[in-house]
């Protein structure tokens, strides 16, 4: 059985082939440790203004206007928005020359990806948090997007719901909340899922936009530059 890094070398080997995009790359064996408990490490303060997603380097905070070409829904960044609490500062593991109390993602696809591949686990000296969209208001995006621990959360998967990087995955911090949401787009969002924490571990990497061009430049395969970013 192939480890993680002989899955990402082939994973960037399709990278440097061509367009390809491989799904499922692979189960991350001996990668996300599962969340069967350990301490909760509360939440840090989310650098809304200038702040950017540690795996795909999009803005956490949804731009004014137009970026990249595109204009985005007042709110449409920030009810993904996610985020890895450290028990106590540590080097940052794609720059170990910064230590970071946090990493911020602004999709809950993006920070499980960034775990698998840097092998961080839930509960071992580390918190993995998500929004609750149960409780968000897009007319008050930074203000309602509360954090709660994503191995408490239950996630709502819909295969044509449209969020950040096209991974198709929102968090609730009430399950009953969750099952609302999922009845009320049933026609609009086509097939559904409700799944555990521990389900997203186990399926990492998790499909998004430019899946294998980041996680091969994660894994210092590509050169900065090389993995094309985008929503």
């Amino acid at each position: 059985m192939r480890n993680r890094r002989e899955v990402l070398k082939v994973l960037g080997g399709l990278v440097l082939a061509g367009p390809a995009l491989a799904q499922h790359g692979g189960h991350g064996h001996g990668g996300i440790a599962s969340p069967r408990g350990g301490s909760l490490v509360s939440a840090r303060t989310t650098p809304w203004e200038d702040g950017r997603c540690a795996f795909c380097d999009m803005p956490l905070k949804t731009p004014e206007g137009q970026w990249r070409g595109r204009t985005f829904p007042q709110g449409f960044f920030e009810q993904t928005y996610s985020q890895i609490a450290f028990e106590r500062p540590r080097p940052a593991p794609h720059d170990p020359k910064q230590t970071v109390e946090a990493l911020h993602f602004e999709s809950i696809a993006c920070m499980v990806n960034y775990a698998w591949v840097h092998g961080l686990g839930d509960g071992e000296g580390a918190t993995f948090h998500v929004t609750d969209r149960g409780g968000y208001d897009p007319a008050r995006p930074q203000e309602t997007a509360r954090l709660v621990p994503a191995r408490q959360a239950t996630f709502y998967w819909g295969e044509r719901m449209m969020v950040v990087m096209n991974a198709r995955l929102v968090a609730f911090a009430d399950p009953a909340q969750a099952r609302a949401f999922a009845e009320r787009h049933r026609e609009a969002h086509g097939r559904q899922r409700l799944l555990d924490f521990q389900t997203l571990l186990d399926l990492a990497p998790l499909p998004e936009m430019n899946l294998v061009a980041l996680l091969a430049r994660h894994a210092g395969l590509l050169e900065e530059g090389e993995g094309h970013h985008g929503h």
